[in-house]
């Protein structure tokens, strides 16, 4: 099944070599690239898919941070987080996720914004501190992007943002082997969970006040 629907002709030879392109420079082009209203999640993830666990954990941080994608990009967060944690060599989604559409308007608005972000912040990225990247590291991560998606898929207004910005320094820290950005996408993961945790408290308590119970 084709997942590329709504991306002008890419030449094969230019998929192969994708390698070789910045990160940000790629989500820009890939953004760039796209001439429909809506684009599929298989087609964005497919151009980042050589880059394994750290392209597809980038391209849905983007998404986690986009209004109205956000609960289904926490929702498929959890697929290469526990696949990651699992220790499989490369993420794999099944179709309903591949096949899942997304609005291009608001995907490019932001996306476009965002990928500025990841260009200032591969100036600080360079491979360190190799422990905090190795297998066993890596376990670990995929644990703690698990419940980072689940954070971000708190139907609540930009709940979505502390876990998303810290799911995105994991994929960079993966995708050079960054000690020292995993080790900040930890600190704003331990961040992102007290807002979780305190932004479902106060839900919780509003509806147990609502209803009176």
């Amino acid at each position: 099944m084709d997942h590329n629907p709504g991306y002008k002709s890419t030449d094969q030879e230019n998929i192969n070599d994708i390698s070789s392109i910045k990160t940000s420079a790629l989500l820009a082009e890939t953004l760039q690239a796209i001439d429909s209203t809506h684009v599929s999640v298989g087609g964005l993830m497919m151009q980042f898919q050589r880059r394994s666990y750290g392209g597809v954990l980038l391209i849905l941080s983007l998404l986690a941070m986009v209004p109205g994608i956000s609960v289904f990009a926490g929702i498929a967060m959890e697929v290469p987080a526990f696949q990651l944690f699992m220790g499989l060599p490369a993420p794999v989604f099944p179709n309903v996720i591949q096949q899942r559409q997304i609005p291009v308007a608001s995907l490019q608005k932001w996306g476009m914004t965002i990928s500025r972000w990841v260009e200032r912040l591969e100036t600080l990225v360079v491979p360190r501190w190799p422990l905090l990247s190795n297998r066993l590291a890596r376990r670990v991560i995929g644990l703690v992007i698990l419940f980072l998606g689940i954070v971000v898929s708190i139907p609540f207004p930009f709940s979505n943002f502390p876990p998303a910005l810290a799911t995105m320094c994991f994929a960079l820290g993966l995708l050079e082997r960054d000690g020292l950005m995993i080790l900040i996408a930890a600190v704003l993961s331990a961040i992102a969970f007290t807002i979780g945790f305190a932004v479902f408290y106060i839900v919780m308590n509003w509806v147990t006040q609502f209803f009176g119970l």
